[in-house]
């Protein structure tokens, strides 16, 4: 299966985590038609088949006859971990490659960058200065605009997306509509 490394990641997803889409880079340099940046939608990654699988493995992980009670104090990581396992499974998928489980093919690398915080404040020439060092070499010229141009865009609506929930959860609180807690703002260390 693929391994989860951020240098030179063979595929590099760029998530942002208000919106329904996302950006995969595949700069395999076997990949059919060369290296690509790849505008992908959620709802083709949450599919039936995703929600099956992970509900088939919860009920192994849950259903253990050896389970102890420690272990199921950290059935929350395990989820997040099956979660996490599937989903990725499921984005390959998507790119077509085909990884056969039972091989010991190695694959190649997947790295994840999450657009939030400060790389949303990034402006377009520290955006492209910052994907050109980290896929100059793997990406053309064009393939580099290309990607540039999409990221800038849903950095936008992200950051647009940011706002509305804010907007929404202070009207909430301000109109009693929003229970009993709302999160004005979050500290999430560096």
């Amino acid at each position: 299966m693929f391994d989860s490394d951020r240098k030179n990641a063979d595929i590099t997803l760029c998530i942002f985590p208000h919106l329904r889409e996302f950006i995969a880079i595949d700069a395999r340099k076997d990949r059919p038609g060369g290296p690509a940046v790849l505008n992908l939608s959620i709802s083709n990654i949450l599919s039936e088949d995703f929600y099956t699988k992970v509900e088939q493995d919860f009920s192994k992980m849950i259903r253990r006859h050896d389970v102890g009670f420690l272990e199921l104090m950290g059935i929350p990581q395990q989820v997040e971990a099956v979660i996490r396992a599937n989903s990725l499974q499921r984005i390959i998928a998507e790119l077509g490659i085909n990884i056969d489980a039972s091989s010991d093919e190695k694959g190649g690398s997947v790295g994840v960058l999450f657009f939030s915080g400060s790389l949303l404040s990034f402006e377009k020439h520290q955006l492209y200065e910052a994907t050109k060092n980290l896929f100059g070499s793997r990406l053309t010229e064009y393939s580099l605009r290309q990607l540039n141009d999409q990221v800038f865009t849903l950095m936008g609506k992200e950051r647009k997306s940011i706002k509305d929930t804010t907007e929404q959860d202070l009207a909430g609180l301000i109109s009693g509509k929003s229970g009993l807690y709302v999160t004005l703002w979050e500290s999430r260390g560096k």
